[in-house]
């Protein structure tokens, strides 16, 4: 299966350019902080997300920090298995967030989405989609796996993104050793007071 990257400088001002546009004659009210998610979001899954034949997403995703956003974008209406591998290893706590925001041919309906298995918990199908799992414990690498179904026709995009939280948990011996070092400046600072 072939893989090529969608984001050209054009191709992002005329995401933004629609977007603003079809925010702007929707019939109800978006506030600025909604309309800067969903541009936000575009500019996010266009510049990381790749786009193959199947419709299908598969990003290797390095942490950064402990707070990791992912995207994808879409160009096609048929469904999708999007999956995102996040480059961490040992155990982990994480949690994760998943939104869309749309309708017609620019909305997204969630099938299912998982972390290692283990299902996020997704909202009913409508304007706004969302998806969450609280903080759990993995052994990494973390693989997010979206499945759900674009509606996105004649040129037009229809998107996802979240974030994914991490936190590394020490091995029983680094927290034992730290202890140790603790233990032993205590010590030290006694013998310097005697």
């Amino acid at each position: 299966m072939r893989m090529k990257k969608l984001a050209t400088r054009s191709d992002l001002r005329a995401l933004f350019a629609a977007t603003e546009a079809s925010m702007a004659t929707t019939a109800f009210s978006v506030g600025s902080a909604v309309r800067a998610t969903v541009v936000t979001t575009l500019a996010i899954a266009l510049l990381g997300a790749t786009s193959a034949a199947a419709n299908d997403v598969d990003n290797l995703i390095s942490l950064v920090g402990g707070t990791n956003f992912y995207g994808a974008l879409h160009s096609d209406d048929i469904d999708f298995t999007d999956t995102f591998t996040f480059d961490i290893g040992g155990a982990v706590s994480a949690n994760v967030s998943l939104i869309t925001i749309g309708s017609g041919a620019s909305n997204i309906d969630f099938v299912s989405a998982d972390l290692n298995g283990i299902a996020l918990s997704l909202s009913t199908n409508g304007f706004l989609e969302t998806g969450s799992l609280g903080d759990t414990t993995f052994t990494g690498p973390l693989i997010l796996t979206v499945r759900g179904r674009s509606g996105a026709t004649g040129g037009t995009f229809a998107s996802y993104s979240g974030t994914l939280n991490a936190t590394i948990i020490p091995e029983p011996s680094s927290a034992l050793l730290m202890g140790l070092g603790l233990g032993g400046l205590g010590l030290a600072a006694r013998r310097a007071r005697a």
